[in-house]
């Protein structure tokens, strides 16, 4: 397991871990970011990272992106 602030752009992760207080989980879990999610990366340059889950787009600061534990897909 990684941090999504890994991935490079066009890589996917399943999502397996949240790491992180109370206010993160709700964070991510509000966006969507929960558990067994696929998430792909479109553009990770730096700043906040721009993904798509289910088709829909976020972005999410790369400190909350820290915490969110993924397996990358081949």
């Amino acid at each position: 397991m990684e941090p999504l602030s890994l991935l490079r752009e066009g890589e996917c992760g399943v999502v397996k871990k949240i790491i992180g207080g109370a206010g993160a989980h709700r964070n991510l879990m509000d966006l969507g970011v929960v558990e067994g999610k696929i998430v792909r990366v479109i553009k990770n340059s730096g700043g906040a990272l721009l993904v798509s889950i289910n088709g829909t787009k976020l972005i999410i600061g790369r400190g909350l992106a820290s915490k969110v534990m993924v397996e990358r897909l081949q």
